[in-house]
């Protein structure tokens, strides 16, 4: 049979980022990442809660929540910003507080974020050579930043950030803003890697232009 939509909303020109779910002032939405910017919606009905501009071009990187704020980037000179969403009675409302134009691209690694600091790739097109930083998310400021991690992907495990360089190398750091710390590093895959690890019941799983992997997380 064939499937019938729940319902249908505003319609706004599609980006190759996927939506992401989140509550935020203790209220469940999806947050959208559309050609106008950002838009959340009530899951079970569609109606929108609250939008924010954003123009960007082509972006792949989903938006990142920590707490009430929400994070976006995009490649193609779009840079990055961050708005904190309000809600008064049952208004929600948006305050841009920063925006870094053709600055902090994540052109198709979606980052992660942890205590109030975002951690990912930055770059655009910079093969082999894109750094992994930590910035500051409500004030857009660099704590640190680590070159040649490339076109990877990195996902948070507990304290622990599991980065995937574009060559198959696979660093193990602590997830701080104090300064990059690396407990591991080794070339965990062939290939091309402008993939995201998963992490699932103590194993990590990596794939590439090539090959296929999966390891079991040591201590």
């Amino acid at each position: 049979k064939t499937g019938q939509n729940l319902w249908k909303t505003q319609d706004d020109g599609i980006y190759h980022a996927s939506p992401i779910i989140a509550t935020i002032h203790d209220v469940r939405q999806v947050i959208f990442f559309t050609r106008p910017g950002l838009v959340a919606v009530e899951p079970k009905t569609g109606n929108v809660l609250w939008r924010h501009p954003f123009q960007g071009r082509n972006v792949a990187a989903s938006p990142v929540v920590s707490g009430d704020m929400v994070y976006c980037s995009g490649g193609y000179n779009a840079g990055a910003m961050v708005i904190r969403v309000k809600k008064e009675g049952d208004k929600f409302s948006t305050e841009q507080l920063w925006k870094k134009p053709n600055d902090l691209m994540n052109q198709w690694s979606t980052p992660v974020a942890k205590d109030g600091y975002i951690y990912g790739m930055y770059g655009h097109a910079a093969y082999g050579t894109a750094p992994l930083k930590c910035i500051d998310m409500a004030t857009g400021a660099e704590k640190w930043s680590k070159p040649n991690f490339g076109m990877g992907g990195v996902i948070l495990v507990g304290d622990h950030l599991l980065a995937l360089a574009d060559n198959g190398q696979l660093a193990i750091i602590k997830a701080t803003p104090e300064s990059y710390q690396q407990e591991a590093m080794f070339q965990a895959i062939g290939g091309k890697c402008w993939s995201t690890p998963a992490f699932s019941n103590g194993k990590i799983y990596l794939r590439s232009t090539t090959q296929g992997v999966c390891y079991v997380a040591g201590k």
